[in-house]
């Protein structure tokens, strides 16, 4: 699996394009979802690794 960069500018548009998503729906991202979105977008973690991290946080509550 290879990881995708972007550039700090593309990085800023997207999380632009994510915030408005939300917006539009009525909702607002934490800073824990915020957090996971800087750390894929700077290459410290995957998609994959995020999703992974979230699946045993919420089976402990469960």
């Amino acid at each position: 699996m290879s990881v995708k960069y972007t550039t700090p500018a593309q990085h800023k548009s997207n999380l632009r394009n994510v915030y408005g998503t939300f917006a539009i729906e009525g909702m607002s991202i934490s800073k824990d979802t915020r957090s996971n979105l800087d750390r894929i977008g700077n290459g410290q973690a995957s998609y994959q690794q995020v999703v992974n991290v979230l699946r045993a946080k919420y089976a402990k509550k469960g």
